[in-house]
């Protein structure tokens, strides 16, 4: 797959996106955008034979260190919550209306998302560009889009977790992996909720815990990759 057809597949997603949002409310356009994509995406993946998610390197400590990967990231994205704080951006509110909103809403951001996007920028905007560049370059490009269509404050740590992940698919050519590393990374969203609240009671005690969060972030984050990558070396021997 050449580059050119790897951002056509993306500029096709966001047109999905802006044609669904059109015709459906909003709190279920992201779902039915998301599951048409999911069908599309790994029909071409499949089709161009670029699909690999075998997950023999997902089971027992493989496994929890993905989950482990995950977490930490989670973690560290938590320094847009400091940088919100110090841009005077108003603290969000996280709310769920109803429990069939908050299970949809889990399910979309935790399973439909992270497989569906995976996809499209580890899957096939990534193995477009490393098929005509280094998987250096290719590393940056793609996180450079993934960061773009995530366009907030936390750009910086989404551009950082673009590259991760793109390194990690690279290494271990599992988008299985990559996927069970960017859905806990979704539900470490959650972990925003007390930091709010305790940064809308006592700003500075907040502040000081969310870059605790974000340093623990990053111990996690290098241990876990490098215990997995070592059973994943080890298998593959």
């Amino acid at each position: 797959m050449k580059p050119y057809q790897g951002i056509l597949a993306l500029i096709g997603y966001l047109v999905l996106q802006i044609l669904v949002a059109r015709f459906i409310s909003v709190e279920y356009y992201e779902p039915i955008a998301g599951i048409i994509a999911l069908i599309v995406l790994g029909w071409l993946l499949h089709k161009k034979r670029m699909l690999h998610l075998s997950s023999r390197d997902l089971k027992g400590s493989q496994l929890l260190f993905c989950v482990g990967i995950g977490l930490g990231l989670a973690l560290i994205s938590k320094i847009a919550i400091v940088l919100g704080v110090l841009s005077q951006e108003p603290l969000p509110e996280q709310i769920f209306p109803t429990l069939f909103f908050w299970t949809q809403y889990m399910a979309t951001r935790i399973v439909l998302i992270p497989i569906m996007e995976e996809l499209l920028f580890r899957g096939i905007l990534f193995g477009s560009f490393v098929s005509s560049f280094s998987y250096k370059i290719a590393m940056v490009l793609s996180a450079a889009i993934f960061a773009l269509s995530h366009l907030t404050i936390s750009w910086p740590s989404v551009f950082l977790i673009g590259i991760l992940l793109a390194w990690i698919y690279w290494r271990t050519d599992n988008l299985a992996v990559t996927m069970v590393i960017h859905g806990t990374i979704n539900l470490g969203t959650f972990l925003s909720m007390p930091l709010y609240a305790l940064l809308t009671t006592h700003r500075t005690i907040g502040v000081i815990v969310c870059l605790f969060v974000v340093f623990l972030g990053i111990g996690i984050t290098y241990l876990c990759t490098k215990k997995f990558l070592q059973k994943h070396d080890a298998l593959s021997a």
